[in-house]
């Protein structure tokens, strides 16, 4: 590599000189080196690596090329010095010399000395190993010294003469070249300083924190005080402190998106990003908490959701097994003793029922006389009910059925419609698989069955009227395993439910309710709508609700989920008996109670999940609301208005709910609902002296 190429790789400018620059390079040197065994990846590794080893030989060559200029100045400076060995020739290969004959230096002038003694004689140095040039005759006079001493004398004189003259030149020229040496040095740390000023800057602008860091604390070694390096750790401090603020703000607004979309694993995740960097992140620190929670209520409810459902199929092995990961996910939650007990308490429910639907059907055969009876039919359909497995229930039901007419759809006729205007008080009305049209009013007690779960879909367009209508004369009427589904939607304020009673008494049991305008089942003008294993679901309005003095709702064992209004309603004078439902993921209220009136009953319900509160009562003559479990509900648990006074509230559940627990407005005493059990709410377990003025 020339010395001008060596001068490019290392930044030397034409006229300066390197030899002031070693030590800097020597350092630039060290650092490539370590950029080398530092590098995160092979590929950055390489990189350095090329560039060390061009910077290596450009060193080399910058080297040479000082060694000869030291060389030369050695020579020089030598050959001012009397005696000196400024007759060789300087060998910069090895450093050393080379002799050659030079002439002698011409003699000033000459000084004759008697001859001496051996002892008396002094050898002068010998330069060389050639024989030494003739000495001077020596010439008498007057002034010619004749006394050897004195004679000796003189000559020691002259060499001690000649040794302060050489002390006096070394010394002159040591303090020179220490005083150059020290220039040299001074400029090499300024200018070590400014290189490392520019590679600290350039480290900053990469966040590369450590790094800068190591090239301040060598300016500040460089220059003790240095304003460059105070800056410089300041412009770190400032750099650290964006790049975090830039890394939290990012990722805890992911977290927190992601936690208000309901996708908590990556709310975990984000979160956790931040945390595993600046663990000390308040803000973080409770989003994580809140999302912790959050994911123990959705791993409550999922696991709640799979027990009871395997209990709702009567599959025992699979509710064990759902209870058991729900156990493992949340252990010791409270959760796990009240789904274990909903278990025992369904395994002995069918053990119960299995004997009751034996009792009943034995009962049935007793007093069958092979023709109708209400009673042996009564018995026998809740028979079936109650056991719809049981082959041998199975058979004699469709025996003790076949003594009323049955009319089987579209076997017998084709339709619905045409069906119910043959038909008389008691009969059958049997609609096969598949979808029918409704739109129908059924004003006569007929007993309306479906092919099974799900099988059998009566539908009517949401705009034009309910899909079945009862009227007062369907007292004793039944509907057993249908779905009842609206098509389209209807925005206005007179929307038409999926099934209205107008003073009719109906028993429905299986049966599903779902995607209606306005509500799924409506009880109006004193009716009475009685509900077993049914479904409200996705209903514009309440899924079952019951208005109106004399109206009554009873409803059991069933579910009312993702209704744009309340789960269940009762208001303006009507009743309602409710017992071991589920209400949840309703847009307002899972139950509302706002009906000055008596037999009220809210039992054995869970209730969670609900964008407002898990149970309001607004109003009640009397009434009791006990065993409930509200938890998860966004504004809150359950709220008492002064208007519900007298309604008994103990045994109920109340946690975990977004708002406040159990919540009674100003002028309830907290000290009658202490039979309550309120934990783990938002915004306090008891809130008292609440008003809702304003709504």
């Amino acid at each position: 590599m020339t010395l001008e190429e060596a001068r490019r790789i290392l930044g030397v400018d034409p006229g300066e000189d390197p030899a002031k620059r070693l030590e800097e390079f020597e350092e630039a040197r060290d650092r490539l080196a370590d950029l080398v065994r530092e590098a995160p990846n092979d590929t950055i590794a390489l990189r350095y690596q090329g560039g060390l080893q061009d910077f290596d030989r450009a060193l080399a060559a910058v080297r040479e090329e000082i060694d000869r200029q030291k060389e030369e100045k050695v020579a020089a400076m030598m050959a001012l010095v009397p005696g000196s060995v400024s007759g060789r020739k300087i060998n910069s290969k090895r450093e050393g010399f080379i002799d050659e004959p030079v002439p002698p230096p011409h003699p000033i002038h000459t000084i004759t000395h008697a001859p001496k003694t051996p002892a008396q004689t002094t050898p002068a140095p010998e330069v060389a190993s050639k024989p030494a040039p003739p000495k001077p005759a020596k010439v008498a006079g007057p002034d010619a010294p004749t006394d050897e001493k004195e004679s000796g004398g003189g000559a020691r004189m002259r060499y001690i003469v000649y040794a302060i003259v050489l002390m006096l030149v070394g010394g002159a020229g040591g303090g020179w070249l220490y005083f150059h040496m020290e220039a040299d040095r001074k400029e090499q740390r300024e200018q070590e300083a400014t290189f490392l000023e520019g590679l600290g800057a350039k480290l900053v602008e990469g966040r590369r924190w450590s790094e800068a860091k190591q090239a301040y604390q060598r300016i500040e070694l460089l220059d003790p005080g240095s304003e460059i390096a105070i800056y410089g750790r300041r412009s770190i401090e400032v750099g650290m402190r964006e790049e975090q603020e830039q890394f939290v703000g990012y990722w805890s607004g992911e977290a927190l998106a992601a936690f208000e979309a309901g996708r908590l694993d990556d709310a975990r995740q984000a979160a956790e990003k931040v945390l595993a960097k600046y663990p000390g992140e308040k803000g973080v620190l409770e989003l994580q908490e809140r999302i912790e929670t959050a994911r123990q209520l959705q791993v409550r409810e999922k696991g709640t959701e799979l027990v009871r459902g395997a209990i709702e199929s009567c599959n025992w092995e699979e509710a064990t097994a759902a209870l058991g990961k729900l156990g493992m996910d949340l252990p010791g939650d409270e959760i796990l003793r009240v789904l274990q007990k909903e278990v025992d308490d369904a395994k002995a429910r069918q053990q119960a029922e299995f004997r009751r639907a034996r009792e009943l059907a034995a009962a049935a055969r007793l007093r069958d006389q092979g023709k109708f009876d209400s009673q042996v039919l009564d018995w026998m359909r809740e028979a079936i009910a109650l056991a719809p497995d049981d082959e041998e229930i199975q058979a004699f039901y469709e025996k003790v059925a076949s003594y009323s007419r049955t009319l089987r759809v579209p076997d017998d006729v084709a339709t619905l419609g045409e069906a119910l205007e043959r038909c008389r008080d008691r009969d059958r009305v049997v609609l096969g698989e598949g979808t029918f049209p409704g739109g129908l009013v059924i004003d006569v007690a007929i007993q309306l069955e479906g092919a099974g779960e799900g099988k059998t879909i009566l539908t009517a367009e949401a705009g034009k009227s309910p899909v079945l209508t009862f009227g007062p004369n369907a007292k004793g009427a039944t509907a057993i395993g249908l779905v009842f589904q609206k098509e389209g939607f209807d925005p206005s304020d007179t929307r038409f439910p999926a099934v209205q009673l107008r003073g009719a008494e109906v028993s429905f049991s299986d049966c599903r309710f779902e995607s209606a305008s306005g509500h799924g089942l409506e009880v109006i003008e004193g009716g009475l709508a009685e509900a077993l294993r049914c479904q409200f679901k996705g209903n514009g309005w309440d899924g079952a609700a019951a208005h109106g003095k004399g109206s009554r709702l009873n409803v059991r064992e069933s579910t009312a989920e993702s209704n744009f209004g309340h789960g269940f309603e009762i208001w303006d004078g009507a009743e309602a008996v409710l017992k071991d439902c589920i209400s949840k993921r309703n847009s307002r209220a899972g139950i509302l109670v706002d009906a000055a009136s008596e037999g009220i009953e809210i039992a054995g319900n869970e209730v969670f999940g609900n964008r407002e509160y898990g149970i309001v009562l607004a109003a009640g003559a009397s009434g009791r609301v006990s065993d409930n479990s509200c938890y998860g509900n966004m504004r809150g648990g359950m709220v008492v208005r002064f208007s519900a006074i007298s309604m008994v509230v103990e045994g109920n559940r109340i946690e975990e709910n977004s708002g406040g627990g159990l919540i009674l407005e100003q002028g309830l005493r907290k000290d009658i609902y202490l039979k309550n059990v309120t934990r783990r709410n938002t915004s306090g377990n008891l809130v008292t002296g609440v008003s809702f003025d304003s709504g």
